[in-house]
């Protein structure tokens, strides 16, 4: 890759890595599913506003924002539900971890739609990512004393991205990244607006902290409208193969910060499950094979 592209890689792995921390900052003030709207509201609003800059216009169709709502509903409302109610439960760094699980959790449901091929590095990559997983569940709870639960809220965040991946192929491929992105979120703060009102969810009487409110911004418009417009650009200049390595990269930016900023602890069965689930992901890439075949 170029240089301005690594540097752009690397921006968006503390971009999405930063994420973990931001809800991690934020939830201990606003309640889950409130914190899910705020962050996808501002997001779209953001995206709303710069349409006109892209020259992007919004689909018409009822047809078209049927199947955004879906993509919604997989890709934002769901995942970000389980993962901002995980993080009340376990640590930013095992959060970020965990979320590399994504990419093999895509390829998993991708597979067994007959999308993807079971090709040997691929299954055998897809294996080593869940023994990760199981490792950070069962060895965390039995020697942290970690709620599994947390464990395994992040770990169907990952399963409801890998759904998205296989609905956006079937439906939404080809499209305008930009335009995707806008609509999924629009589509993901309509969802919101009733599912805050049948939970009767909580809004603060008094205005959240500082840092909260900080934390919200970033995570809405750092981490979430800037993050996907240098993702697509990522993809577009570098391909998908390389705008995928961001993912080996996110657990490490989430963990340092999580350490550097909350004075987190990272464990060496945190270490040991995220390097299954690293090494499962470079072995479902497949280039490191061609890197051994070379030398």
């Amino acid at each position: 890759m170029p240089t301005s592209q690594l540097l752009n890689l690397f921006t968006l792995s503390l971009l999405w890595g930063g994420s973990f921390l931001f809800i991690g900052i934020a939830v201990h003030e606003i309640d889950p599913l409130l914190l899910v709207f705020l962050r996808v509201m501002i997001a779209a609003l953001v995206m709303l506003s710069l349409l006109p800059l892209f020259k992007v216009p919004l689909p018409k169709d009822v047809d078209t924002w049927k199947k955004f709502f879906v993509m919604g509903l997989l890709n934002n409302v769901i995942p970000f539900t389980f993962i901002f109610y995980a993080q009340t439960l376990i640590s930013v760094s095992l959060a970020s971890i965990i979320n590399a699980m994504t990419p093999i959790c895509t390829f998993i449901v991708l597979a067994l739609f007959k999308e993807e091929l079971l090709k040997p590095n691929k299954v055998i990559g897809s294996l080593l990512g869940v023994l990760g997983v199981a490792l950070l569940s069962g060895l965390t709870q039995l020697a942290l004393h970690t709620d599994p639960l947390g464990v395994l809220l992040s770990f169907l965040a990952t399963v409801s991205y890998g759904f998205s991946g296989l609905w956006a192929k079937r439906h939404l491929a080809g499209r305008n990244s930009i335009q995707s992105a806008t609509c999924q979120l629009s589509a993901s703060s309509l969802i919101m607006i009733p599912v805050l009102i049948l939970t009767s969810t909580e809004i603060p009487d008094t205005l959240p902290s500082f840092s909260v409110i900080a934390s919200i911004l970033a995570l809405a418009v750092a981490s979430t409208s800037f993050a996907y417009i240098l993702f697509f650009e990522l993809i577009s200049k570098a391909g998908a193969a390389n705008a995928m390595l961001v993912t080996l990269l996110v657990p490490i930016s989430g963990t340092l910060l999580g350490i550097s900023v909350l004075n987190e602890t990272i464990t060496l069965i945190q270490v040991t499950g995220g390097l299954f689930i690293g090494f499962g992901l470079l072995v479902i890439d497949g280039r490191i094979f061609s890197l051994l075949q070379k030398k």
